[in-house]
């Protein structure tokens, strides 16, 4: 954080900007777990094994998100590795669990396979979502800061289900959760809001006061999703499937979404960049923009 600035997350809140279509563009992940501490870029200042580093640099090639997880009760086990496809059309979201002495090992797993969806010959199927919060304090403290409370609330409800990770993008939205395999993202998350957030989940809800986006969208579909969502009062994981898409231009977006019933919604949106600059993460050397969305039409087919 550079000294004097006020806290990313403070002045978010402060300027009412919205949560919604902020989630990260991601459909495939790895996980490993590496206890300790994390510098500002977990991945090469940590100790995290320098002999993965191929399989890390391949990984960011095909598009795949590498995180790290951590625990803090110092079970006696080998590392634990996750890895995991979000689904998409005519794609069903998984993961699976594993362990390796040596996280390089991995690297013999087709990993590119895993963009296509194809769950590797590796560890077991995990049934249960898992709960990953950014307590990532080296890379923005408002992850400390508003992570750390969070993370213990969500460790007590869901012990076997609830880890750390490292920077998975928004800090000014701190606290923080990732929930996989779907790629669900909430954010501005109060140890207070913790039970009812995975009380809604398990149960096959979203808490969409906290919701910020599903990973395999785009931020143009997040944000069609949200206003719809609103308007019907559909919270349900499974209530809202994209049938069609189409950009008009980098700022405006058509989606056509499907309800359970077999009804089709049209939905318009528009991105516009907001007018004043301010410093997005505490770590920002230049003032940004945030983005804005508008809801310019909502029909029935």
């Amino acid at each position: 954080m550079i000294p004097g600035r006020p806290r990313c997350s403070a002045e978010s809140v402060g300027r009412d900007e919205e949560l919604f279509a902020t989630a990260s563009l991601v459909n495939t992940w790895i996980l490993f777990e590496q206890p300790g501490a994390w510098g500002p870029d977990a991945l090469t200042e940590s100790g995290f094994p320098e002999s993965a580093r191929p399989l890390t640099e391949a990984a960011n090639r095909l598009g795949i998100r590498t995180l790290l997880i951590r625990r803090r009760n110092g079970e006696d086990r080998p590392p634990v590795v996750y890895l995991a496809t979000s689904g998409g059309p005519d794609r069903q979201p998984w993961l699976v669990a594993g362990s390796f002495a040596d996280p390089a090992e991995i690297a013999a797993l087709d990993i590119a396979g895993l963009v296509e969806g194809t769950m590797p010959e590796f560890g077991q199927a995990v049934e249960d979502p898992i709960y990953l919060v950014c307590t990532h304090g080296r890379h923005d403290i408002c992850c400390a800061d508003n992570g750390r409370p969070l993370y213990r609330a969500m460790s007590q409800l869901q012990p076997d289900q609830t880890w750390e990770v490292s920077h998975i993008g928004g800090d000014r939205f701190a606290g923080n959760v990732l929930v996989l395999p779907r790629g669900d993202y909430f954010g501005r998350v109060e140890p207070e809001d913790a039970a009812h957030l995975v009380a809604e989940y398990e149960a096959g809800r979203l808490d969409l006061s906290h919701h910020r986006g599903r990973s395999i969208h785009p931020r143009l579909v997040q944000a069609a999703e949200h206003f719809l969502r609103e308007s019907m009062g559909l919270s349900g994981l499974d209530d809202l499937t994209v049938v069609a898409y189409r950009r008009s231009g980098h700022e405006h977006a058509e989606v056509v979404f499907r309800v359970p019933e077999g009804i089709d919604y049209r939905v318009q949106v528009a991105a516009r960049e907001l007018p004043q600059q301010e410093y997005l993460t505490c770590r920002a050397e230049e003032p940004g923009r945030g983005v804005a969305y508008d809801r310019l039409s909502l029909t029935q087919d």
